[in-house]
């Protein structure tokens, strides 16, 4: 068995299913990519009782994961072990945390059971994640910009059906309202139950969206075209979901935000999953680091938060320390 590990992972960025309760073929799918931060940096070693370390709400999910992964898998032995979360990602933020660190907490505690590169499907099945999207799943595995394809099955992961790296130079801010955070647990699983299925016409378009215009974009590095089918993505996803989320941006602020930054000449904008993060595409550094020090002098977002970031095109990181 290993000593000890760290696992660090990047926050997953989720732009919008692409079939949500569709009447035929995968269900859901979706759009999205890996940014290096916020991330979670999760060391676990072997110890005589189980122990949890780092911000409250983080560890106390990590100890929710560990009962979770030992109850529902009989096939392995797990040992008792410390773990301590040195970094965090904000929850019910739309970064996909609960992914993330329940990812990071079964292959923590793979490796320490003797365990090596074990599938993220197994990781999935063993934390419980992936039941709807597989963006985060896939983006834990390779990182880079992620399409998945949906699920035929109730029980089945989501299909990765491409995967493209994002031009290293390019940059995001992101932005997210002051005490505000996006649908989670049941009241997520409400508001899908009370949208109606996602037209036929819309999955298609956001299909060629994605296939015709983004994909191409990022593989030949060309912003525009990129930050262009960010915006029209997200566009289509928001104003279908404006029911559940109250408008096309979750928050009325980031609303404003996108507006202002679009007239300013940044075309790509886009809410993550129910938000109220919001994402800026940037075409490198110097104009993304103005751009983030001009929106947060500014009065109207002063009481919001702004965090610079790059594209991941890894998975998340295994270091083992024996």
């Amino acid at each position: 068995m290993g000593t000890s590990v760290t696992i660090t992972t990047g926050a997953r960025l989720h732009f919008g299913p692409l079939a949500a309760a569709g009447a035929t073929g995968g269900k859901f799918g979706g759009v999205g990519m890996m940014v290096t931060s916020p991330g979670f940096v999760v060391s676990a070693s072997a110890a005589a009782t189980d122990e949890f370390h780092g911000e409250t709400a983080s560890a106390a999910r990590a100890a929710e994961f560990v009962c979770h992964i030992r109850t529902n898998d009989h096939e392995q032995r797990f040992p008792t072990c410390r773990i301590a979360i040195e970094n965090t990602i904000p929850s019910h933020a739309g970064l996909g945390s609960g992914t993330q660190l329940g990812l990071a907490i079964a292959s923590a505690l793979s490796e320490l059971a003797g365990e090596r590169d074990i599938p993220v499907a197994t990781l999935a099945r063993r934390a419980g994640r992936g039941l709807r999207s597989a963006i985060g799943l896939h983006g834990f595995a390779s990182g880079g910009f992620l399409v998945d394809g949906g699920r035929a099955a109730k029980a089945q992961l989501g299909t990765l059906v491409a995967r493209v790296n994002v031009p290293d130079e390019w940059r995001l801010i992101l932005v997210a309202p002051p005490e505000s955070q996006g649908l989670s647990g049941t009241e997520e699983q409400s508001a899908f139950a009370a949208q109606p299925p996602m037209p036929q016409a819309l999955t298609a378009e956001l299909c060629r969206i994605g296939l015709m215009e983004w994909l191409p974009g990022l593989i030949e590095a060309d912003f525009h075209r990129a930050s262009i089918a960010m915006y029209e993505f997200g566009l289509g996803v928001g104003r279908f979901f404006e029911p559940a989320q109250g408008g096309v941006f979750a928050h009325r602020l980031m609303s404003e935000l996108a507006d202002e930054v679009r007239r300013r000449g940044f075309a790509g904008v886009a809410q993550t999953s129910w938000g109220p993060t919001t994402c800026i595409l940037c075409d490198g550094n110097p104009s993304a680091t103005e751009l983030m020090a001009d929106l947060a002098r500014d009065s109207r977002w002063a009481t919001c938060s702004f965090q610079l970031t790059e594209p991941l095109n890894r998975g998340a990181t295994v270091t083992r320390n024996n």
